[in-house]
């Protein structure tokens, strides 16, 4: 038997909750009850089990983890495989990401945030999960509706958009989006439609534009 052959990585599944917060979009986080970074506030995540799918173990470390009920999850979706052998102090790990939409109604008391946007380093390669997750849905706005519904809800205005579009672009490190345009841009979309009066103003300005999905 060859004991010289390397260790057979784990495979933990790491879950970026994404959740409207007082007007921003937030990291749901735990704090880590064991060594290593024991005390410090991570990503929900859990080492797949035998026979388990991958959504189910991203479920699972919401509910384990953050207290995230599954009926609280309004999307998931994989955002890819993290596999620097050095992530993980205790040896090699490949994490495979995920992203969750939370229902700001069910999200459990007492749970710690980062704002999407905040300058915060994360333990184990976290913060690039996080960053990397920011420009998975960025890039699928649109493309993908259950995931935009999921995020803007089934009447939202412009400066929503615009809100989560900066937040998401500013979280992958692609700098300030062009939202000069935006309301045009919404306008052209055949998928929505104008939702009554507009939303009013934050500040200075005009009203912003409200929209709702054009298919039920």
């Amino acid at each position: 038997m060859n004991t010289n052959l390397p260790q057979q990585p784990l495979v933990s599944i790491d879950t970026v909750a994404l959740v409207l917060r007082d007007g921003h979009w937030s990291v749901i986080l735990g704090i880590r009850e064991f060594e290593p970074y024991a005390g410090q506030a991570a990503l929900p995540g859990v080492l797949l089990r035998p026979m388990e799918r991958l959504e189910e173990a991203a479920l699972r470390a919401l509910s384990t983890k953050v207290n995230v009920a599954e009926e609280s999850v309004l999307f998931l979706m994989n955002t890819g495989a993290f596999d620097n052998p050095d992530r993980d102090p205790r040896g090699p790990t490949l994490s495979i990401a995920h992203v969750a939409v939370i229902d700001p109604e069910g999200e459990p008391e007492g749970v710690v945030h980062h704002l999407l946007t905040g300058n915060v380093e994360l333990p184990f390669d976290h913060s690039a999960i996080v960053m990397s997750a920011a420009k998975a849905v960025l890039d699928a706005l649109w493309i993908n509706e259950p995931l935009t519904r999921a995020l803007l809800g089934e009447k939202f205005s412009t400066a929503d958009v615009a809100r989560l579009m900066r937040e998401l672009s500013v979280a992958a490190l692609e700098g300030e989006p062009d939202t000069s345009n935006l309301g045009r841009e919404l306008a052209r979309k055949p998928c929505l439609a104008k939702a009554g009066a507009p939303a009013a103003p934050v500040g200075k300005g005009r009203p912003a534009a409200a929209w709702s999905w054009a298919s039920a």
